[in-house]
């Protein structure tokens, strides 16, 4: 059986000017592929009946179309007048349409004007689908053999009617193939590097299954994935290729799931019944901000001391100043101090320590821009390791976060 052609196209200039960042794209996708299905393009565009036209037009090659945007009570929202001039068909009240809105407007105590009467007018040759979380209604068109399935743009909205409406609808309309996918998280190694690292076996991949490379500031994520109709086959393949990549570059994971690197550390630390605290300077208190997302940090992680301004590191952690002032604020023996200064205040089992140069300005010739020293104060010593992590100041900030981590996360697993 071949495989259903989905495209959505997204609506609004707000999200063509970056006032808005269009979200329900990469969403619908997501949903899309753990259903079994694909999406295969996406396309935004503006509040312009050609525009709008255009696409849909260009879309007559799919099988579902998933239209978002411009279904509002205002002027600017056209999509239901182009409607009915591509479907060829006119306007005219719905009345469950309508009950949906007023019994909207009661619950909220609000009034309920002229205008927002209009979003009952939907086109006659539509299917109707009620929006339990809005005003704007959803709509199911075909024109074809092309089924167009409309939502509003407003996100919350958008995801409650595909979950709870859409997506069961297009589950009974059209024939799902069993997808999988397997996520490894990488760091201390380059996309290149890993690339050439694994190449045999990439290569050796089944044609069912495909690997993409994700980087982001001092990690890879790399995201194996496959689509099969004997989803027992699909899944132990992704489990073996998994294992055989396991083997080639065990050094560099650090999660065996889409997970960040923080979350690794902190279940490690809270097994250990260990904590850590941190003193940073060029990570400005992006560490201790990572792991204080985490729901139950305060049962690992002690505290921060941000000594940005060079007195405090001397004031607040105890690093001399004659140290500063004959190795730099930028150097192995203040990192080191730093470490060992907040893991005493905070009475920590660990320290952990950044000071570097982010830029764009302040780098010599014996520390750069990108200069980058983290330390970590165990119970018995004190490892620092130099790094220069580029030009781009907060560039520089998440990946000296991460490697800082991943320091943290080598000596909890070597204990």
């Amino acid at each position: 059986m071949s495989k259903i052609i989905i495209k959505n196209i997204s609506i609004g200039d707000e999200l063509l000017i970056g006032q808005v960042i269009n979200t329900n794209a990469a969403w619908l996708g997501e949903q899309l592929s753990g259903a079994g299905f694909q999406l295969h393009s996406a396309l935004t565009i503006g509040d312009s009946e050609k525009d709008i036209l255009d696409a849909f037009h260009a879309c007559m090659d799919a099988d579902l179309v998933l239209v978002t945007g411009g279904l509002g009570p205002t002027a600017d929202d056209i999509t239901k007048p182009t409607v009915c001039k591509f479907f060829d068909t006119e306007l005219e009240f719905c009345q469950p349409a309508y009950d949906n809105v007023v019994s909207l407007f009661k619950r909220r105590g609000f009034e309920m004007s002229e205008r927002n009467r209009s979003q009952a007018m939907l086109p006659k040759a539509c299917q109707y689908i009620p929006n339990t979380y809005g005003t704007a209604p959803c709509m199911w068109l075909e024109k074809n053999g092309v089924v167009f399935a409309f939502m509003p743009g407003v996100p919350f909205e958008m995801k409650g009617i595909f979950t709870d409406e859409l997506l069961p609808r297009i589950k009974e309309r059209f024939h799902a193939v069993p997808y999988e996918k397997r996520v490894i998280m990488t760091t201390g190694i380059g996309e290149s590097f890993l690339a050439d690292l694994i190449k045999g076996w990439e290569d050796a991949l089944p044609e069912f299954l495909s690997l993409a490379y994700l980087p982001q500031h001092g990690m890879v994520r790399l995201r194996l994935s496959g689509r099969h109709e004997n989803a027992k086959l699909l899944h132990e393949t992704l489990d073996t290729e998994v294992g055989k990549l396991k083997a080639l570059i065990s050094k560099y994971i650090f999660a065996m799931q889409d997970e960040p690197i923080e979350h690794v550390v902190f279940e490690l630390l809270i097994n250990r019944c260990m904590t850590f605290a941190s003193a940073e300077s060029c990570t400005g208190g992006n560490i201790a901000h990572r792991i204080t997302l985490i729901p139950g940090s305060s049962e690992v992680f002690k505290g921060t001391a941000v000594t940005y301004a060079t007195p405090t590191k001397t004031k607040v952690l105890g690093v001399s100043a004659e140290t500063i002032e004959k190795h730099g604020v930028v150097s192995q023996e203040v990192v080191e101090g730093m470490a060992r200064g907040v893991r005493q205040l905070m009475e920590a089992d660990f320290g952990l320590a950044t000071t570097g140069v982010a830029g764009p300005s302040g780098g010599t010739e014996e520390n750069p821009v990108g200069t980058v020293w983290i330390g970590l104060a165990t119970p018995n010593k004190v490892i620092s390791k130099r790094f220069n992590f580029g030009k781009d100041r907060e560039n520089v900030i998440n990946r000296a976060t991460i490697a800082a981590y991943e320091m943290l996360r080598e000596e909890l697993l070597s204990k």
